[in-house]
């Protein structure tokens, strides 16, 4: 037989008075998913953390609950829902983290879901109670996507690897003049610093992934465009048009115009 889901509370971007705390010594009987749009400290067995923005937690029926601002003048917003249910059968539909805080990723959806379902809620919608447990379930698959790791450090990572693909893309668009030496500053990063997470992320050198990169950009000037091979040439970086025709014949076993006009044949 289906589940059968009750939607006990729920609120998206729920702002709660400053200083903000909450503890229910015996949790409730219930599964609770909270989203915290706003620093927060939770205490688990005896120990306080706090977290960064974009933590989370799912606390299980029957567990300690203690959780709220990380001090008396903090703000404190929040997603979250309860929901009743058999818990055991449909948390073991997802591989998501339990009773302990973790980090998200995709802060845009979890809170679009929950504010579906908090308009449907408010509004008692007649399909309400037909939709609401798939609408229950895709929110705990968003949480299982986009969970990062219970530290902060982990979300840290996510956004510098969001920066190193932006910088991918600007070079895809335009490569003249970028160096290794300027992709790192471009990431705030030392030359080593950046070599070593660049090969991590990509799985290739910086500087072979630019020549790449670059090759790729003169490959599809020559047969988008009709532009010279010098002014190609010169919008991937080089002085000297015969530095270029050199690099592309080694690299693709053809001069650029030979590339361009098979290219244009076939």
């Amino acid at each position: 037989m289906p589940l059968k889901i009750q939607v006990l509370d729920v609120s998206h971007r729920k702002t709660e008075p400053i200083g903000f705390t909450m503890f229910r010594e015996k949790g409730q009987d219930a599964i609770l998913f909270l989203h915290f749009l706003t620093p927060v400290a939770i205490t688990i067995g005896g120990e306080r953390v706090n977290t960064a923005r974009n933590a989370c937690i799912i606390y299980t029926p029957g567990i300690r609950q203690d959780y709220g601002a990380q001090t008396d003048a903090a703000r404190f917003e929040n997603n979250y829902i309860t929901v009743k249910t058999n818990a055991a059968d449909f948390l073991a539909k997802f591989n998501v983290i339990l009773n302990e805080p973790f980090y998200i990723n995709n802060e845009d959806e979890i809170t679009r879901c929950i504010e579906r379902i908090t308009w449907a809620q408010a509004n008692r919608m007649q399909s309400w109670d037909t939709e609401v447990e798939g609408w229950v379930h895709e929110l705990f698959l968003h949480i299982e996507q986009g969970t990062l790791g219970t530290n902060p450090k982990s979300l840290r990572d996510i956004q510098v690897k969001q920066r190193f693909i932006a910088l991918r893309g600007e070079i895809g668009f335009d490569p003249r003049n970028w160096t290794v030496e300027k992709m790192a500053s471009a990431c705030w990063l030392t030359r080593s610093r950046f070599y070593v997470l660049y090969k991590s992320f990509f799985g290739i050198s910086p500087s072979d992934d630019l020549a790449n990169i670059t090759l790729e950009y003169a490959k599809d000037r020559l047969v988008s465009t009709t532009d010279s091979i010098a002014e190609i040439a010169a919008d991937c970086g080089y002085k000297r048009a015969e530095s270029f025709i050199r690099m592309f014949s080694e690299k693709e076993g053809a001069s650029p115009g030979q590339y361009r006009s098979q290219r244009k044949k076939g």
